[in-house]
């Protein structure tokens, strides 16, 4: 038997409906998942290191990007096709200060030889980092003959690694990569490359320049497409944000039931009893445990949106707490004290 067998480690729904996680905060809320390998991809020379370097700026000193807040990280950059000179102008040029959070380096392994392993004493090193963006991932690709010259099993291998990395060290990977010369109808299908790339990544950015100015597109497995306009501005040389829809609210629109949860709460501006009577006013398609677990893991886009949601267990079942303080005139006298229930933490 090979040494390294392992039995599958089998569970059931029942089981699964019962755990609760804690919920991975993002790095960018609404923009970039706080775990996970995300694709950056655009034309060359259309200013796709220059984002991320701002991207990774603004997390390390978590300053606001644009008007989404961000999770303070350290900020590891593996800038492989520029030396410090041209890193160290383009620091100065959009940087206010230069943190001893934002790490970088100019040379690296690739990822069939020592590059895992380089990534791994440099996190080991440095705890706190949070963001890892490499670029680019040509640098990185290595030789295809390791994967029997089979490119597709060689792409998708790079991101599984990197995705697996990703997770074992809660942090995100931002991988700038390029895009064909053709432009397809589908954003998504102008990554270069096989699909292996985007089939096995958490989600991507794209960076297009269309008649209207340049759109940045991305989704990932948690979110639906987003598309944001953006203007390139030469005297900071940071991208202005011109046009976005509400990512917090189309999180919720497009979900039904999350839909009809909102709508509801704001309606009526509060709500007080069990799952299964909350489920029966807003008409749920499912369960009360599965609208428990989908507000749960939205709570944090509630209190964007200036709602709260606290839910309890009780003998009778679980109990729903939600208060839309948009609706109480002074918010700020509001605290847990009005609830009608006392608050049990069952994390």
């Amino acid at each position: 038997m090979n040494e390294n067998y392992k039995s599958l480690e089998v569970s059931s729904f029942r089981e699964l409906a019962d755990k609760e996680f804690e919920p991975v905060v993002p790095l960018i809320d609404h923009f970039l998942p706080g775990e996970g390998v995300f694709l950056f991809c655009g034309k060359s020379k259309i200013g796709k290191s220059w984002l991320a370097l701002d991207m990774g700026v603004h997390v390390c000193n978590g300053l606001q990007f644009w008007k989404y807040d961000t999770n303070c990280k350290e900020v590891l950059y593996l800038c492989l096709e520029d030396g410090e000179r041209r890193l160290q102008e383009r620091m100065f040029t959009i940087a206010d200060n230069y943190s001893v959070a934002f790490h970088y380096c100019t040379e690296s392994t690739t990822i069939d030889t020592d590059l895992m392993k380089q990534l791994e004493e440099q996190v080991t090193l440095s705890p706190g980092i949070g963001l890892i963006i490499i670029d680019t991932l040509a640098a990185i690709r290595g030789d295809i003959s390791a994967y029997g010259g089979n490119p597709y099993l060689k792409d998708y291998n790079i991101i599984r690694s990197l995705h697996e990395f990703a997770l074992n060290h809660h942090l995100a990977i931002l991988l700038i990569h390029h895009v064909r010369k053709l432009s397809s109808q589908d954003p998504f299908d102008d990554i270069s490359g096989t699909n292996g790339l985007y089939g096995a990544a958490d989600g991507a950015f794209i960076m297009r320049s269309e008649s209207d100015g340049v759109k940045l597109y991305f989704k990932n497995r948690d979110m639906e497409q987003q598309i944001l306009t953006l203007e390139f501005d030469s005297n900071t040389c940071t991208w202005k944000l011109l046009d976005e829809s509400s990512p917090v609210e189309n999180v919720f629109k497009s979900d039904p039931d999350l839909r009809k949860a909102l709508e509801y709460i704001k309606e009526h501006g509060e709500f007080f009893g069990t799952a299964q009577e909350f489920c029966n006013r807003i008409n749920a398609s499912k369960k009360p445990q599965s609208i428990s677990g989908k507000l749960q893991n939205r709570k944090r886009d509630l209190e964007k949106m200036g709602i709260l949601f606290v839910k309890t267990k009780k003998n009778d079942g679980m109990h729903f707490e939600i208060i839309d303080l948009n609706s109480i005139k002074d918010p700020s006298e509001f605290t847990e004290d009005d609830l009608p229930y006392e608050i049990v933490d069952d994390e």
